[in-house]
């Protein structure tokens, strides 16, 4: 480590970058590594030139870890664990179980389904040890089948190869999780993400919660159906999710056969074409959910995304019925929660509503159990809004 990093090292930071690292041309990208600092031995991790990054740090000596990568690893997926036990996290309804930084592996994510632990890496060190990672999970009982799903955006954006496959164990890669009263098929191989979006459960169970009777529900960005069948468990009338990928479209209608829901309509397409329709045969809805992609991907993206924010929720609230609810979320890290919730109060405006916030799906309660300084992980801001 260069001078100067001790502001890092003493927040234990797990993700150092290159800057701060010395290059080294005898060592191999992903290699496990001892760190040191002005000649002390300060912890372990990977040495890794990928993007910006120079290290991942796995474990600091004043953590007291174990010393050798296999027993660094069980250690940390055992705390991990033992974190998730303590805030009553239960495998049926899914769960993360390792989210990166926060839980001392930085470039990993291991998500918990039933019997199922599924492993994501945007990291060379992991890439070559994930068989550990595995391993471990198996032997400490956490799951009995493990499955590796390569395929996220920033693999590919960092030139890492793509892999879906069973580490351990085998069979169909999908099972079905519990979230209240509804039931979802999780699929591994085709799914998004690691087949679920768990880090909107809080705002699905709130309406799920609520008194939904007769109510027309507009969900866009549906992925496989979770918000529109929670608002139709909660007893609304009818629902039409939107939704672009065909595989998405095929696990929907899975799940509303799963979750006996008939009066539901699944349209195929672009949300922004579909929304430009309804708006112009004057359609209106009692219950919308937005959940768009991130608009936002990087800061140089900040000033065209949102636009693009804008003009989906100016759209979403043309077709808000006086005293209907929605929901809008953002998954864009650089846009702040004040920032958003500001941006839907002026558009609203703009078309004479106000807004009363019912709800909110902070970036804490969409991945609880960060640290403190772990302020980058917490990305998803999500608002239940009454329009008035």
């Amino acid at each position: 480590m260069k001078k100067g990093a001790e502001r890092f090292l003493e927040k234990k930071h797990y993700t150092i970058y290159s800057k701060w690292v010395k290059s080294d041309p005898l060592l191999v990208n992903g290699e496990f590594v001892e760190v040191y600092y002005e000649g002390d031995l300060i912890g372990y991790g990977f040495y890794e030139k990928i993007g910006a990054i120079g290290l991942r740090v796995l474990a600091y000596i004043s953590e007291s870890p174990p010393t050798t990568l296999e027993e660094i690893v069980s250690w940390r997926i055992a705390r991990a664990q033992k974190r998730r036990e303590l805030i009553g996290e239960k495998s049926n309804c899914g769960y993360r179980l390792v989210y990166a930084d926060s839980d001392g592996m930085p470039g990993l994510i291991v998500d918990v389904y039933n019997d199922t632990s599924v492993v994501q890496s945007t990291s060379y060190g992991w890439d070559g040890n994930v068989e550990h990672v595995a391993k471990s999970i198996v032997e400490q009982g956490i799951t009995e089948r493990v499955y590796l799903k390569n395929d996220q955006r920033a693999r590919k954006q960092l030139g890492l190869p793509v892999e879906r496959k069973f580490l351990i164990g085998g069979g169909k890669p999908e099972t079905t999780i519990v979230e209240g009263r509804a039931h979802f098929i999780v699929n591994f191989e085709k799914g998004q993400k690691t087949g679920f979006y768990l880090d909107q459960r809080g705002a699905r169970l709130k309406i799920a919660s609520m008194d939904l009777e007769g109510a027309t529900v507009l969900d866009l960005f549906s992925y496989t159906g979770a918000f529109a069948i929670q608002a139709m468990i909660a007893g609304a009338r009818s629902s039409i999710m939107v939704e672009e990928s065909d595989e998405a479209v095929s696990l929907a209608r899975r799940n509303l056969e799963l979750n006996a829901i008939k009066e539901s309509e699944i349209v195929r397409g672009r949300v922004e074409r579909i929304l430009d329709a309804l708006i112009a045969k004057k359609k209106s809805f009692d219950v919308i959910i937005a959940d768009p992609p991130a608009f936002i991907p990087s800061r140089e993206y900040y000033e065209r995304g949102i636009k693009a924010y804008e003009r989906l929720y100016e759209n979403v609230f043309r077709v808000a019925k006086p005293g209907s609810i929605v929901y809008a979320s953002t998954c864009s890290h650089a846009l702040s929660g004040s920032r958003f919730i500001d941006m839907l109060s002026e558009v609203s405006e703009g078309l004479g509503l106000q807004l009363r916030i019912l709800f909110e799906n902070s970036p804490i309660n969409a991945t609880p159990g960060t640290r403190v300084q772990d302020e980058e992980l917490r990305y998803l801001k999500g608002y239940l809004l009454l329009v008035e």
